[in-house]
């Protein structure tokens, strides 16, 4: 079950596997430059060197580069182009990355991080200096045999490393094996048939889980990979409206057929980028955060012929649930996340530690394939996270998620959100998704956020910042008026802030942290 095993550069050589602007790469091209790379590894790598770096947006090049890490037996790294040089020094050094694939179109600063590593490999240009190998460099190399690693690869070994800081801040490396990999992949190739009539826009960074369907279930089926020339309009340093439209010509030009991204994603392609049922997309999957019901209302009714999944699953676990949204939501109930997956068992445990009923709100607990083996050189957290089971007759593993949900009768799932952001308002526990949903829920609302924010006198209050509807003329007044009918007093905003639009993370969810930042900044 090695991940890149599930390629096949040889059945369809000459099928176009990227389209990135006016460039294609073929499959025999994309294999042909991978081996290259994998060679280049074997001849500059130890075989105690096991990780490799690439802070690179997504291309034609990284995507060799990661394939090319695999065929090596390394895992490899993804480092987030917007963080700073300190964020990704401190990742570079807690997971001793010797080699770096650096991008300086897409990473500027990538000087800063070089000398931190041993070898440098700069993508997508000629020799950065003397103690880097340019991409030219590899590709002038005469192709080589299959790569043979010093030592045999197993499922069970490292495929890449994810560093996230989730509500910590602290980089967090989240190591996932090919076995993880390739049970998600699996799983997600039988339940959305992906074949090579597929055109598969890649929207997800590499540093975000999702990236790992993009490039994966896309190659593995034989079919193309629509990658979006961010570099491109960063140099012309177009609006975040004029972006948006951007990827939606670009998604309308290439006749993309799949897209998997997050809802604060879909919103903008929709209310910025004009997304509409000219993009002939079969089937749209969502994951990383809720999807307010009034705003995937939107979005379905503005692609009738779309099928459209919500996925659910944190970094550590990947994905452990599914559920497909048979029509557009007529309510304001919230979204289920479904059921498990294949090889999956999920669990709803109380605080008290004891199995919860059905519909008692609990702790999801998941193990199965895709569950993570730990956190990089954080053992005390990762027995935080990863406790022995007390449920099981027979030895087994459970990963505590920090996700609160319930469970149906039926044995339907469902997301109540993250333990750490309920917060306490005159004594009641309220769940921030649940006053985002409700102003979602108004006609001119396009986005919003709501954040806990503490008053030196009246203790946690809640402040909403809301993005209205282009040409919607909504006071904070009239919004608020609204969530009173449809809220308990003690769930109503403070304040509501109107904002042109909220900051996301590289993953494409609305930055909770930074907008607290803001809030504790002006307080």
């Amino acid at each position: 079950m090695l991940l890149h095993a599930a390629l096949d550069f040889a059945t369809h050589p000459d099928a176009v596997a990227i389209v990135e602007a006016r460039a294609t790469t073929t499959y025999r091209e994309l294999g042909a430059v991978a081996r290259r790379v994998a060679a280049r590894l074997l001849g500059v790598m130890t075989p105690s060197d096991r990780f490799v770096g690439i802070t690179a947006a997504v291309t034609a090049e990284s995507i060799a580069a990661i394939i090319g890490v695999l065929q090596a037996g390394k895992a490899y790294v993804p480092l987030d182009v917007h963080s700073p040089p300190a964020r990704l020094a401190a990742i570079i050094r807690d997971a001793e990355l010797r080699v770096l694939f650096l991008d300086p179109v897409a990473y500027p600063e990538w000087r800063e991080l070089a000398r931190l590593a041993n070898v440098v490999i700069v993508l997508g240009g000629d020799d950065g200096g003397p103690d880097t190998v340019s991409w030219p460099a590899i590709l002038a190399q005469p192709e080589p045999p299959p790569p043979r690693p010093a030592h045999p690869i197993l499922s069970d070994d490292l495929a890449y490393i994810l560093y996230t800081s989730g509500s910590t801040g602290e980089p967090k490396g989240v190591m996932l094996t090919h076995r993880n990999a390739r049970t998600f992949v699996d799983w997600m190739a039988k339940e959305f048939q992906i074949v090579a009539a597929d055109r598969v826009a890649a929207r997800a960074p590499l540093n975000f889980d999702l990236s790992v369907f993009d490039v994966f279930n896309t190659l593995a089926a034989g079919a193309t990979l629509l990658v979006h020339d961010q570099r491109k309009l960063a140099q012309l340093g177009m609006s975040s409206e004029r972006r948006h439209a951007e990827y939606v010509a670009m998604l309308r030009a290439n006749r993309a057929s799949v897209l998997y991204t997050t809802p604060s994603t879909f919103v903008a392609l929709l209310e910025r980028g004009g997304l509409d049922a000219s993009v002939p997309l079969r089937v749209i999957m969502y994951a990383g955060e809720p999807f307010p019901p009034a705003l995937l209302r939107r979005l379905m009714l503005a692609l009738p012929r779309t099928r459209v999944a919500n996925i659910y699953g944190p970094t550590e676990t990947n994905i452990v649930t599914c559920h497909w949204v048979a029509e557009p939501p007529a309510d304001e109930t919230p979204i289920p996340i479904g059921r498990e997956v294949d090889d999956t068992e999920i669990l709803v445990v109380g605080d008290d530690g004891r199995l919860c009923a059905a519909g008692e709100p609990g702790e999801l607990w998941v193990r199965g394939g895709t569950v993570c083996v730990g956190y990089f050189g954080k053992p005390e957290l990762t027995r935080e996270r990863l406790v022995d089971s007390s449920f099981h007759r027979y030895p087994a593993k459970l990963w505590r998620t920090g996700d609160q949900g319930r469970r149906l009768a039926d044995g339907t799932l469902l997301y109540h959100g993250r333990i750490d952001s309920m917060v306490k308002l005159r004594g009641y526990r309220v769940e921030l998704g649940d006053v985002e949903a409700a102003l979602a829920a108004h006609p001119g609302v396009a986005q919003s956020v709501v954040l806990p924010q503490l008053h030196p006198a009246h203790g946690t209050e809640l402040h909403a910042l809301v993005v209205l509807r282009e040409a919607a003329r909504v006071a904070p007044a009239e919004l608020l008026a609204f969530l009173a009918a449809r809220l308990p007093s003690y769930m109503l905003p403070r304040a509501i802030e109107l904002a042109t639009e909220l900051p996301t993370t590289s993953t494409g969810k609305v930055d909770r942290q930074a907008l607290l930042a803001t809030l504790r900044s002006r307080a």
